[in-house]
């Protein structure tokens, strides 16, 4: 991919209506490269400088019209960018199969969905790049969002793994893991039954929104993106974030499972007893 000119290159990123996805997609639309996004409403989206188009990634139908809608008009897709997700906040005591089933259905499942309707093409052309948005939440267990933070730590196994099987055929595939990033994403949240009296929970919560209205512009993450797309050999993993970003990382990967777990329930003051 590096040897063509940047406005043959076709992107596709899901979720490009809010944060990451659409700074990524103007980053990238501003760059020459022919992007489109997604949406799961069309109708109360806002208006976009790159093409817009409807889809749900838990639906396989919806996924497939997509897919179909793109390749029907550029015949190929370059580079899928799956970002779309969200977070379920709430104390696994209210949460119940059907809750963690809708979080890996959106985050975990809509991933597999889209790279198995975009994999043809690219392996039939024998190029492209796959790069998933994770989170250094994937890495860390985060309280209080138990679901979110076992789809991105799936998300990371799988990303490695498929990485490792599409090595050889031409596909590069990769792992953003975006610390805390300075967007509407908390807009997003949602909450389980029983959040309302969790006094510990909507104490946690808290203090990710305080990090996130404090963290790291989006702007640098659709910059690392870019940059992933312009390497032909690209890392398996990017951390993406302030300077603690990458010292958790670091230290996650030395750390003792029991040491990390006092740790994080030092810094969200979870008693103990």
């Amino acid at each position: 991919m590096g040897s063509k000119k940047r406005d043959e290159e076709v992107v596709l990123i899901t979720g490009a209506t809010g944060g990451i996805g659409t700074v990524t997609a103007n980053l990238l639309h501003n760059n020459g490269y022919k992007v489109y996004g997604t949406t799961r409403n069309l109708n109360s989206a806002p208006k976009t400088s790159f093409k817009l188009l409807q889809l749900d990634v838990t639906e396989d139908t919806s996924v497939k019209g997509c897919i179909e809608e793109i390749i029907s008009k550029e015949g190929k897709i370059d580079v899928l960018i799956n970002n779309a997700s969200f977070s379920l906040c709430g104390s696994v005591t209210y949460l119940s199969a059907k809750d963690f089933q809708a979080q890996f259905e959106t985050n975990f499942f809509g991933v597999h969905r889209m790279i198995s309707e975009v994999l043809p093409g690219m392996l039939e052309r024998e190029e492209g790049k796959i790069i998933n948005i994770g989170t250094l939440g994937g890495r860390a267990a985060m309280p209080f969002q138990a679901p979110y933070s076992s789809t991105k730590a799936a998300l990371a196994i799988y990303t490695d793994t498929i990485r490792m099987e599409l090595q050889t055929k031409g596909i590069k595939v990769s792992l953003v893991e975006p610390g805390d990033i300075k967007t509407d994403f908390q807009a997003g949240r949602k909450f389980a039954k029983g959040y309302e009296n969790d006094l510990v929970a909507q104490q946690v919560v808290d203090l990710y929104h305080e990090n996130e209205r404090k963290g790291t512009p989006p702007k640098r993450v659709a910059k690392k993106i870019h940059k992933i797309i312009r390497k032909n050999n690209p890392k398996p993993r990017y951390l993406v974030g302030l300077m603690q970003t990458f010292l958790v990382g670091f230290l996650f990967r030395l750390l003792p499972i029991s040491v990390q777990v006092w740790g994080l329930m030092w810094y969200f003051k979870i008693p103990r007893n």
